[in-house]
């Protein structure tokens, strides 16, 4: 008979303690979720040069570049709007013609050698980049890695025009799709 009143409480008492269990569980995967959102928040802060923003260096520096004077200092070969057009499906599946403005300039390191040869490329890497804008389509340029996907495929086909790898990045000022 005691027994029974123990097993009478324990019965009694089961619910309570399952429901304390599985509070205290998802306070600890609360808590482990806030953690891992903290610990990425500081990861990309470190990684794209917070702490040398904060301390007044540059990202290069945090990086391990360096400003060395003139052999670290990049230079820029700017492009005038470039107007194509491109496509867009509709809800319906037809095709419908929309325009896309891209103002953007190539980086490259600076000196006497490569601004003269991409000074003497600029009109062929022009052409190139309007023969691969022509090709997009709305969907291709849509999000951030729309964005990220564009300015890879234009610096793959810079490098290709001039030869080398002196093209190292591209900058977008304006993309507008109309």
């Amino acid at each position: 008979m005691f027994d029974a009143a123990v097993d009478e409480e324990e019965v009694a008492e089961a619910p309570e303690t399952r429901w304390r269990t599985l509070r205290d569980h998802k306070r600890l995967v609360m808590a482990a979720g806030a953690l891992a959102v903290v610990a990425m928040f500081c990861g990309g802060f470190v990684a794209f040069g917070g702490v040398s923003a904060l301390t007044g260096g540059s990202a290069a520096e945090s990086a391990g570049h360096g400003a060395s004077g003139a052999a670290g200092a990049d230079a820029l070969l700017d492009f005038d709007d470039i107007v194509v057009n491109i496509t867009e499906t509709t809800a319906d599946g037809t095709p419908a013609a929309r325009y896309l403005k891209l103002h953007l300039a190539l980086v490259y390191p600076e000196s006497p050698d490569a601004e003269a040869k991409m000074a003497e490329k600029k009109p062929f890497i022009r052409d190139t980049f309007t023969g691969f804008l022509r090709q997009m389509t709305v969907e291709d340029l849509r999000g951030s890695i729309g964005l990220i996907k564009l300015k890879a495929e234009l610096l793959k086909r810079a490098r290709a025009v001039v030869g080398d790898d002196t093209p190292s990045e591209i900058l977008i000022s304006d993309l507008v799709v109309q």
